[in-house]
């Protein structure tokens, strides 16, 4: 039995005097829900198979309310703006499947309770801070030799998701994600890019089927590294270091050949919920993860609603600093402990990528 504790959730801001918890019915029996003694109110809401998190909103939920959504089902984990209203804040958590599901719920829940989003907050304020001061970032690996740079006079920032939930929206629990738009900032993105951890996939339309093959294609970079050479902001080349990865630039490939812009990076985007491990499932939470570093590191591919698809790709092993400084701001040089030992990989196969 997994316990919901809302008090312990400090992302929510103060003010609120009800809770609802919206569980997919599969799921309701596996957890109950500690009220506390924040709210007046706290309920759960058992969602039956076809509804939508936007109608439940509308005709369940009170309009002065703090939401948290616990759901495998797309439908339950987004709404329209108008559905959920000014006086709501919705956080969701996607659950995955399998055996260690519900282990992989708690955790998330586990870690917000323990985050400050205070601290969340202020660690988005320095790393913001010393982007805008660096004149530009560059991305290194130590393994593989890797090395890419941006140059900036300003950087533009196209997501700030740090600290506390927002009313208005649902937000992926738990926050701490910084996007810096690489597309619209600065000289475009260059050089070679080691990519490896556990991918994001997002898309346009509703239907998961290809979403989630996609996904799996790309599972193989959660233990196997994939150098990406980029020129100008677009990826012209692949190269995978063993079969795990060359299924991925395989794949990459495809999406390549099927919209020309799946190939652009249109963002670096920066995971501040320190402490909290990446999932081995297709969740946004992932982005927010940095694992044992105090910020993760990952690249965009794709821009929704332009592509069909967008993929936020892990750099877990690479380190973000101002260009030609030592200062780790971001990845692997975060980490407790420092730098990962400087080795080189040299073992790695072209993927003959015909997108050059």
């Amino acid at each position: 039995m997994i316990i919901v504790r809302p008090e312990a959730y400090r992302q929510y801001p103060v003010g609120r005097t009800n809770f609802i918890l919206v569980l997919e019915k599969a799921l309701a029996e596996f957890f109950r829900l500690d009220g506390g003694d924040r709210y007046e109110r706290s309920a759960v809401v058992a969602a039956d198979a076809g509804r939508t998190l936007g109608h439940i909103l509308r005709t369940d939920v009170p309009d002065n309310c703090d939401v948290l959504v616990i759901a495998t089902a797309d439908a339950l984990l987004t709404a329209p703006a108008a559905d959920i209203g000014p006086g709501r804040t919705v956080a969701a958590v996607r659950a995955g499947q399998g055996p260690l599901a519900l282990d992989q719920v708690g955790t998330v829940l586990a870690a917000l309770e323990k985050t400050d989003p205070a601290e969340v907050q202020a660690r988005a304020d320095r790393l913001t801070a010393a982007l805008a001061a660096s004149g530009g970032l560059q991305l290194t690996e130590a393994l593989t030799g890797s090395v890419a740079e941006l140059t900036y006079d300003k950087p533009t920032w196209s997501r700030t998701d740090a600290g506390l939930f927002q009313p208005g929206a649902v937000r992926t629990a738990p926050t701490g994600r910084l996007r810096l738009a690489t597309d619209v900032t600065g000289t475009a993105l260059s050089g070679q890019i080691t990519v490896k951890g556990w991918p994001v996939v997002r898309s346009r339309s509703a239907s998961a089927d290809r979403r989630h093959e996609i996904y799996d294609q790309l599972t193989g970079l959660s233990h196997y590294p994939l150098v990406l050479t980029v020129d100008n902001g677009a990826v012209t080349d692949l190269k995978a270091a063993a079969t795990g990865s060359g299924t991925a630039a395989a794949e990459l490939e495809r999406l390549f050949a099927e919209h020309g812009d799946h190939a652009l990076v249109s963002g670096i985007e920066f995971g501040l919920s320190s402490g909290t491990q990446p999932l081995p499932f297709n969740t946004e939470a992932n982005s927010a993860a940095a694992g044992k570093a105090a910020v993760s590191a990952h690249i965009v591919l794709g821009a929704l609603p332009q592509t069909p698809y967008q993929l936020t790709l892990a750099c877990s092993t690479s380190t973000v600093t101002a260009p030609g400084a030592t200062e780790a701001l971001a990845g692997a040089g975060t980490e407790t402990g420092g730098e990962r030992p400087r080795r080189r990989m040299n073992r790695v196969t072209s993927a003959s990528c015909g997108c050059h």
